[in-house]
């Protein structure tokens, strides 16, 4: 049940913000859209280590899928894995240009949530009620 109410106070929290703080959400959004650290610098010297990890590790998830294969989501995770660090040891240049293709922004999605911001506030709202009286029907 409270985790009913945590998820209510969050969508009328981001709902009223959405409907009333235009400026200091964008603000906020040019604030948490600065990265933290770069992985490609961090990983550029663990890259061999790295690679026979990742290929043990998905190897080992490949294996527990095959004995559950009701959690066929494993097989798939254990086969990026698998992939990612076949990768890393025979192809790292291939690893690059694929960074710098994922470094490319292909729509803002900061752009896209300003835009239609009152709406989604709107839709927001509207759900945090529904969540209230849902909560409040169960509680009585």
């Amino acid at each position: 049940m409270g985790w009913l109410v945590t998820a209510e106070l969050i969508s009328l929290l981001a709902g009223v913000l959405l409907l009333i703080a235009d400026k200091k959400l964008h603000t906020l959004g040019e604030f948490l859209n600065k990265p933290l650290f770069y992985f490609d610098n961090l990983i550029n010297g663990i890259k061999i280590p790295a690679g026979i990890a990742l290929v043990l590790v998905g190897g080992w998830i490949i294996s527990v899928a095959f004995q559950y294969p009701a959690l066929w989501a494993l097989g798939v995770a254990g086969a990026v894995l698998l992939l990612l660090g076949l990768l890393y040891l025979f192809f790292p240049v291939w690893l690059v240009s694929l960074s710098s293709i994922s470094n490319q922004l292909l729509f803002s999605t900061d752009d896209f949530v300003m835009g239609a911001r009152k709406s989604i506030g709107i839709i927001l709202i509207v759900c945090a009620l529904y969540i209230f009286f849902a909560v409040y029907l169960s509680i009585k």
